[in-house]
């Protein structure tokens, strides 16, 4: 599968994959995170808990494993943590608005705050599923409530805001088509971490039922998560219901979609690193860069130092 590994790994190896790979974002893991995001091994816990205890590389802190584990390092996961903390408040507050969105089946939070790598300028990244054939209205729709209550990242203002970068259909949740080969560490834990929020949290299960069969070369198991998910409350379904009846009509969507993609073209060919965007009916993902295979050569880097 990659230059460090085979299919037989042995405890130590998974341990480390996997508490080298959080390091790099400057995330320590509990106990019970080791055992939850194990590379590709069935966890073994008492193994697990012998090497945790004997090896000479991992150190323990406050009820957190890392193999980067200076005092400063542990300190600044502290601060992350607690910034993590106040952004997931943040989350709960605009739940309602995500609710009322029309057009809107499902949104996540992925890539850093599901693991608490909250810098101090970090935004929150949204995962947004469309329904099907209404993805430039959806779109259109959330950037327009999140731009009214101020909270949609733009420019310089990043901190604390959301991220609306990455949208799929409905009908189109299999997210293998854009892994990167000979494989992509990064996609599999944005996933495997990925928390949704608001929506139906059927299409989640079903993200991950449609990843299974590709994550299986990552991961002996891929958890449910439903911490910060909340349903929609009548009110929040009857007023997106109103707004999804004034507005679906396919000649709008069609004019949303050219408006949208014009503009996102003419962005698209000043990029010098165009391998972050996506311009399609059922996706849109606007990445300036995409640092994927940045972060697979560093693990890749780090383990084979370990190893």
């Amino acid at each position: 599968m990659n230059e460090v590994f085979h299919k037989n790994m042995t405890v130590k190896q998974a341990v480390l994959a996997t508490l080298a790979y959080f390091d790099l974002f400057g995330v320590p893991l509990t106990r019970s995170d080791i055992s939850e995001h194990l590379f590709f091994t069935t966890p073994d816990e008492e193994k697990i808990d012998i090497y945790l205890r004997e090896s000479p590389i991992i150190r323990l802190k406050e009820g957190y494993y890392s193999i980067s584990g200076t005092d400063e390092f542990y300190d600044t996961f502290l601060e992350k943590r607690s910034r993590a903390l106040e952004y997931w408040k943040k989350v709960r507050r605009y739940h309602w608005l995500f609710s009322v969105c029309p057009f809107i089946d499902l949104i996540c939070v992925c890539n850093s705050l599901p693991i608490y790598a909250i810098d101090e300028e970090s935004d929150i990244d949204l995962f947004v599923i469309a329904k099907k054939n209404r993805l430039f209205l959806a779109r259109f729709a959330l950037t327009l409530l999140t731009t009214l209550f101020g909270v949609r990242r733009h420019g310089t203002k990043t901190k604390a805001r959301f991220c609306l970068s990455f949208y799929v259909t409905e009908d189109n949740l299999d997210l293998k088509k854009i892994s990167r080969e000979p494989y992509d560490i990064y996609l599999a834990y944005w996933i495997k971490t990925m928390e949704p929020i608001a929506g139906n949290f059927e299409t989640y299960q079903k993200i991950l039922d449609l990843s299974r069969h590709w994550l299986s070369d990552y991961f002996k198991t891929v958890q449910e998560h439903r911490r910060y998910f909340r349903k929609a409350k009548p009110w929040h379904e009857q007023w997106k219901e109103r707004f999804e009846t004034w507005l679906d009509k396919d000649s709008w969507e069609e004019k949303a979609k050219r408006s949208q993609l014009l503009h996102a073209r003419e962005k698209y060919l000043l990029l010098k690193d165009k391998s972050g965007t996506i311009l399609a009916s059922d996706m849109l993902k606007f990445h300036d860069t995409d640092e994927r295979e940045t972060f697979r050569t560093k693990w890749v880097n780090r383990l084979n130092e370990l190893l």
